[in-house]
């Protein structure tokens, strides 16, 4: 069953019109016991692209409306153009008479050449790091947690009492138990660890919007996360995040906009 966890949560059922009928589960909740804004992207993503019956998804910018509670929901889906190389759609997220998230979504065929100019995170083997959940006194209560496989380089300095003051995260990451990462995965990678401003004495964060870009399918095998804040102002902090697959590539990144709790 845990295997199929992510597909069920993820999945959504076209009931015509473009519009589809998903349910949202508390298997993906955070601290605040919300279901998690990656989540609901990867779900949002998802079914957008079947709708549409579109190439891979390569750039999603939600935009977060409403707290979203766990149970039956209903996507609005619009195609917007068909181009040859890059669809385009939207989803509106709704439950009940509440509007929860709003998403604007391209698609399309990967081609031409790559240059890269980065580099991923200097992190020791996965089998070398700290797994978190070693120490579950130190991990906040929340479902996410349960789905997704974390290794750290060094115990993080918010979970120990004492934040470093460098809002820098880097760690592995991969679905529970190792499961395939596809693209709408991805998305939800992007936004599924804690959020780095906790070292600067945060108690929490909230996602207001987020823009990921989705370059390719990662190499099986763990994700390397690099998680970075720089500025904090009147209450609200950028969040940004790269994604690199084992073989060194980078398959997605993302920044977000998020209002301090």
């Amino acid at each position: 069953m845990d295997d199929d966890i992510y597909d069920i949560d993820t999945s959504s059922v076209p009931r015509g019109d473009g519009i589809r009928d998903l349910t949202l589960t508390d298997r993906w909740n955070t601290p605040l016991g919300k279901p998690n804004g990656g989540y609901i992207l990867a779900a949002m993503l998802r079914g957008l692209g079947d709708e549409m019956a579109a190439d891979d998804a390569m750039v999603g910018a939600v935009t977060y409306l409403a707290s979203p509670e766990t149970g039956a929901a209903e996507l609005r889906t619009t195609t917007l153009r068909r181009g040859r190389r890059v669809q385009t759609g939207e989803a509106a997220l709704w439950e009940g008479d509440r509007h929860i998230a709003q998403l604007l979504a391209s698609f399309g065929a990967r081609t031409g050449r790559s240059i890269e100019l980065g580099t991923p995170p200097d992190l020791p083997a996965p089998d070398d790091c700290i797994n978190p959940k070693d120490f579950p006194d130190a991990m906040p209560a929340s479902t996410i947690f349960d789905r997704v496989d974390y290794r750290l380089g060094a115990a993080p300095g918010w979970a120990l009492g004492q934040p470093s003051g460098d809002p820098t995260f880097e760690l592995w990451q991969r679905l529970a138990g190792g499961r395939e990462i596809d693209l709408p995965a991805l998305a939800f990678l992007c936004d599924s660890y804690a959020p780095p401003v906790l070292e600067i004495g945060a108690a929490q964060s909230m996602t207001v919007q987020l823009t990921v870009h989705l370059h390719r399918r990662p190499e099986p095998g763990w994700i390397a996360t690099r998680l970075t804040t720089r500025h904090v102002i009147n209450g609200f902090h950028e969040e940004d995040c790269e994604l690199w697959d084992e073989a060194g590539n980078l398959v997605a990144q993302s920044r977000q906009l998020a209002m301090l709790l």
